[in-house]
């Protein structure tokens, strides 16, 4: 091959190669830990979001800098299930208010983990996930290892970011009816919920009990440890594979209203599996009477 030639091909497979890294190098990794936080604090395109259930517990003490994002200004009832995902408007004008720019790099403290990754999902759904970590363990975590916290509450300069919503990453009954697992190969459906209602033995005051008749279970619970940190990832990938989940299936998560599903997403998505939840959950499947139910034990995996 001539010289000039060989030096095309070779800035061209450079120029590949670099875009391929750069790429890659934009999705962050799902969790991140307290050395690599704490180590981090000082980053100007850092925002640490508290996420937890009440004022009361960022009051307590959280991580310096962190900005508080209550459960309830990010997750609602509506449309006449318990939780869904919030209008885009009204998320946008929630991270602005916490300072959240389109440099910005985002990492989710708080706790506990369902309130956690519920943000997560959250952010992943509104284009942000590539940028978003979750600190493994939370705020507990973080105090468990004698790391300094701030009971002051930091007003943050006015964000401005540009939301890109992904609409597959949350899917609704129709989906699952159209594509779960026996209709589009590669589809693995998870139910998050504990045995008993996974089973049927239990219904959360749904109108029916039992599962969708293709999931396969990882309880929640499960998933993580002491503190809430997530196990390591062969303790997870064992999880999902006894429910039948193979490596290149798409993840479809669910659970009792759509919060502790966020979990085995969260889960799901640091394996490197593509996932997606179904917001409406069970509480939305057992009320359409002409989709199916299962109970009992599950057969094995196939």
């Amino acid at each position: 091959m001539p010289f000039r030639v060989r030096t095309v091909v070779c800035v061209l497979l450079l120029a590949i190669t670099g875009d391929a890294i750069a790429a890659g190098a934009r999705r962050e990794p799902t969790f991140v830990s307290t050395g690599w936080l704490s180590g981090h604090l000082r980053d100007a395109n850092l925002v640490v979001l508290h996420a937890s259930n009440q004022r009361a517990d960022f009051d307590a003490g959280h991580v310096p800098g962190a900005r508080f994002l209550g459960w309830a200004t990010f997750v609602g009832p509506r449309d006449s299930l318990s939780s869904e995902m919030p209008a885009e408007a009204r998320f946008d004008s929630l991270l602005e208010a916490a300072g959240v720019r389109d440099d910005s790099r985002l990492v989710i403290t708080g706790g506990p983990v369902t309130v956690m990754s519920r943000l997560f999902v959250t952010l992943e759904h509104f284009g942000l996930g590539d940028r978003t970590s979750m600190l493994n363990g939370g705020i507990d975590a973080w105090r468990e290892e004698g790391r300094t916290v701030s009971r002051d509450s930091t007003l943050a300069a006015k964000g401005d970011v540009t939301l890109r919503p992904a609409p597959e990453r949350v899917v609704d009954a129709e989906w699952i009816a159209a594509h779960g697992k026996g209709v589009s190969p590669g589809v693995a459906v998870v139910d998050a919920r504990t045995p008993e209602y996974f089973q049927g033995l239990a219904s959360n005051s749904n109108p029916r009990s039992g599962r969708l008749p293709v999931a396969g279970n990882v309880p929640y619970t499960w998933l993580t440890e002491e503190l809430g940190r997530f196990r390591d990832r062969d303790d997870m990938e064992k999880l999902f594979s006894r429910a039948g989940v193979k490596r290149g299936d798409h993840v479809v998560t669910y659970c009792h209203i759509g919060i502790q599903a966020c979990v085995a997403y969260v889960a799901a998505r640091s394996l490197g599996y593509e996932v997606s939840m179904y917001d409406g959950s069970f509480e939305d499947w057992s009320k359409r009477s002409a989709l199916p139910v299962e109970s009992g034990p599950a057969d094995p995996p196939r």
